[in-house]
């Protein structure tokens, strides 16, 4: 899984752009945890495609251990 920073070398804004993203959505009372929304946000933009697979730092380790349905259990 590539982290924001492996992604930062085709697009340097993208964390700028993923923490900005997730604060709307939060204060929009939507998933800020949603990375197909995020993956659909940015390419809308122009910038380039993050990827199918979800960035490995898009949520912390605290959130992967509390959602073991969503994250198969995978700790970091």
């Amino acid at each position: 899984m590539p982290s924001f920073q492996d992604l930062s070398a085709e697009n340097p804004s993208i964390r700028q752009q993923y923490d900005e993203w997730r604060q709307i959505r939060s204060q929009n009372g939507e998933d800020p945890t949603d990375y197909q929304a995020f993956r659909q946000h940015v390419t809308g933009m122009g910038a380039p495609d993050p990827g199918e697979e979800e960035i490995d730092d898009f949520v912390g380790d605290d959130f992967k251990a509390a959602h073991p349905e969503r994250y198969g259990g995978i700790s970091a």
